[in-house]
């Protein structure tokens, strides 16, 4: 097929670009296609709209979220949870959790504070410098029983 008998088809719509060429009836199917993907898109849309559904962008969910920071002596973990998770907590009675991004919790008093927050919510975690050292010591007499004497040919 000559450049000349093949069909064009260029989409832009909301940041998504398209850009298809080929043979007529391939072409003609996938603007179909695209065409009722943007209709239900749309009805989507109107039906969230209606109902009053808040569509949350990348830039509102770093707004909404609030890291927390839990500091031990063997480990350092860093979780992510919304502000609205925050209100229900102890700790919202102190502080406001639209003023706060960071939070940083000792370990003793880190189940108090976020009883629930171990469950699935860890996005990090980095041993000290002492849960290294201690690692290590842990694991040296089973390095050693694992080495096999090198003998002499």
């Amino acid at each position: 097929m000559a450049y000349d008998e093949k069909t064009q088809f260029r989409f832009d719509f909301g940041g998504i670009k398209l850009e298809v060429a080929g043979d007529r009836s391939f072409v003609e199917e996938i603007y179909r296609q695209v065409m009722e993907d943007v209709k239900e898109a749309r009805r989507r849309n109107a039906a969230d709209d209606a109902a009053g559904v808040r569509r949350v962008t990348k830039d509102d969910e770093e707004k909404e979220s609030v890291w927390v920071h839990r500091a031990g002596d063997m480990m350092r973990k860093i979780y992510m949870i919304s502000r609205q998770d925050l209100q229900p907590m102890m700790l919202s009675r102190v502080v406001d959790p639209k003023a706060v991004d960071n939070i940083y919790v000792e370990k003793g008093a880190f189940e108090k504070i976020f009883p629930d927050l171990e469950n699935g919510y860890t996005l990090w975690a980095e041993f000290t410098a002492t849960g290294k050292k201690m690692i290590a010591e842990a694991t040296e007499p089973v390095r050693d029983a694992l080495r096999v004497p090198k003998t002499k040919p």
